[in-house]
């Protein structure tokens, strides 16, 4: 993987406030970008929320997963207590929007959940990798953080590559529509959220 990236960096005036808005590139397609949204007010152990981009939910609101409210709330959070969004361009958990298309399909036509979908079409559950977000942490000299997540696998990611990580949950209330793929998160990828613990 090429580990060089270009950066660049603008202000950003948006509906939550000001932001530092940067783009570090590691190559000429768009799934090599990442965006971070920043409000830095201190470094020593800023709130950070890592985030795939979810472009049923985030562009077109869709209403059976709950991406979209997770941006929204953690870019309130950051810019009330400082922090920054890391929003990687890599649809479907990384297995890209594709097969993510293909896996809603089969959801619809077969009843089939996230998980079976994704073993159906011999996808990894979440193939996503994070040696670029502990860049970009390098690059802006931070080595703790508050995540901003319910995913134990990202937790693990940022650790093992020697940033030290205090999870922040993200929980947001289950809908009619996004239960089930909320509810398939927790009992079939481990995703950690008290409201579908099981007594």
């Amino acid at each position: 993987m090429n580990t060089q990236f270009e950066k660049a960096v603008t202000r950003l005036n948006t509906h939550y406030g000001d932001f530092d808005f940067y783009c570090y590139s590691w190559g000429q397609h768009e799934e090599d970008n990442i965006l971070c949204l920043a409000n830095l007010k201190s470094n020593d152990e800023p709130l950070i929320r890592v985030q795939s981009a979810c472009y049923t939910a985030e562009i077109f609101r869709s209403l059976d997963c709950d991406c979209h409210e997770q941006l929204d709330e953690s870019i309130k959070l950051i810019n009330l207590k400082g922090g920054m969004v890391i929003y990687m361009l890599c649809d479907g958990r990384g297995a890209g929007l594709l097969n993510k298309v293909k896996g809603l399909e089969l959801g619809r036509t077969e009843g089939l959940d996230t998980s079976e979908a994704y073993h159906k079409l011999n996808i990894a559950q979440d193939p996503r990798e994070y040696s670029r977000v502990v860049q970009i942490l390098d690059d802006l000299n931070i080595k703790s953080v508050k995540l901003l997540t319910n995913n134990p696998r990202k937790i693990e990611g940022l650790i093992s590559a020697g940033i030290k990580v205090t999870r922040e949950p993200l929980e947001i209330k289950a809908t009619e529509t996004s239960k089930s793929y909320l509810e398939t998160k927790t009992n079939k990828m481990g995703h950690l959220m008290n409201q579908f613990k099981k007594d």
